[in-house]
């Protein structure tokens, strides 16, 4: 039994890595996509629930240990059998599964590079467009990009002002009506964002959709309507967030090897650690939280109420994880 259990839990750890490097591979590439993002999803609960099994396998494999031998007051052995044999068999199934210091490390090590990548994708996932917004409808419905004209004066729906001088006008949004060669004569776009007010007789590039153009259009870069035309899966490493891809390069060149080799942890905390029910059920029910505050973003919904705060905060839950093997030093110095 002692094997099974250390199997499965070393299996659920496995599975648990390797789904939640699958949806992060996968999450990469899916802001040209219409929601939802059905397989990223699946990833992401797959993950979630295999960290659960981990932890519930831990405890189980430690309540069986002790199980297994109840002293009394005495020091005496309940079970039958001699109390020598007992104990080492208590011992064998609480006891943490002998792995080289190299390999703790190097699975850590893993472990931190992929907590800090899903933790940075993590924070481009609220800016998905959502199910039901123009860019998705768009998506659905064939869209394609064309260089327009302006063909009637915009309508002035709102300005935006300087904050220091309230008479400079720094940004308008507008209402167009532009014409798109070899499809409408009149093709109105709905709230458009601009630093600068358009001129009848311009050129720009538009999404729209010859299927649908009562939907309207999105203006924006042409490289960038193109790829949202496109709608494949397409890797995007910062998730068009220079900050995130920023923070992402800064974490896994410096984080994980401030944590495991600065701080001087050993393998044997490492492997405590790892095999502890009590860190693996916190950890679990940290990506449990994640997984529930990043649902409605993958499936093209908004988030409300407790999963709006878990969306908030989910990406510092998770690399909070991080900070498990810094904790475990800093006890372990004090005592």
């Amino acid at each position: 039994m002692q094997n099974v259990l250390t199997h499965a839990v070393r299996v659920s750890a496995g599975l648990t890595f390797a789904a939640a490097a699958t949806g992060f591979i996968w999450a990469l590439g899916i802001d040209y996509q219409p929601a939802p993002h059905t397989g990223v999803l699946i990833c992401v609960w797959t993950a979630a629930g295999f960290a659960v099994i981990r932890a519930v396998l831990l405890w189980v494999r430690r309540m069986r240990g002790r199980r297994l031998t109840r002293p009394t007051a005495a020091g005496v052995s309940l079970e039958k059998g001699p109390r020598v044999h007992r104990r080492r068999e208590w011992d064998l199934l609480d006891a943490v599964p002998y792995g080289s210091e190299g390999w703790a490390k190097v699975r850590q090590l893993a472990t931190n590079f992929l907590i800090l990548a899903a933790s940075m994708t993590a924070v481009t996932l609220p800016s998905l467009p959502e199910g039901d917004s123009l860019t998705a409808k768009l998506q659905r419905t064939g869209a394609e990009v064309a260089d327009v004209t302006v063909v009637e004066q915009p309508r002035v729906i709102r300005k935006s002002y300087d904050d220091d001088d309230r008479d400079r006008v720094v940004g308008y949004v507008v209402e167009m009506v532009v014409s798109v060669p070899r499809g409408p004569a009149r093709l109105t776009l709905a709230r458009v964002e601009r630093s600068e007010l358009p001129r009848t007789g311009e050129r720009m590039s538009v999404l729209w959709s010859r299927e649908n153009p009562s939907l309207g259009g999105i203006t924006g870069s042409a490289s960038e309507l193109h790829r949202l035309a496109d709608a494949r899966w397409k890797m995007n490493p910062a998730g068009g967030n220079v900050w995130a891809g920023i923070a992402l390069i800064f974490g896994l060149c410096m984080l994980p090897w401030v944590f495991l080799f600065a701080l001087g942890l050993e393998g044997e905390t490492l492997r405590e650690l790892a095999w502890s029910p009590g860190v693996q059920f916190v950890h679990a029910l940290i990506i449990l939280c994640a997984a529930y505050g990043y649902t409605p973003a993958l499936t093209g919904h908004s988030a409300h109420g407790l999963q709006a705060l878990f969306q908030a905060s989910g990406w510092l839950l998770i690399a909070g994880m991080l900070f498990s093997p810094a904790y475990q030093l800093i006890k372990e110095n004090r005592s």
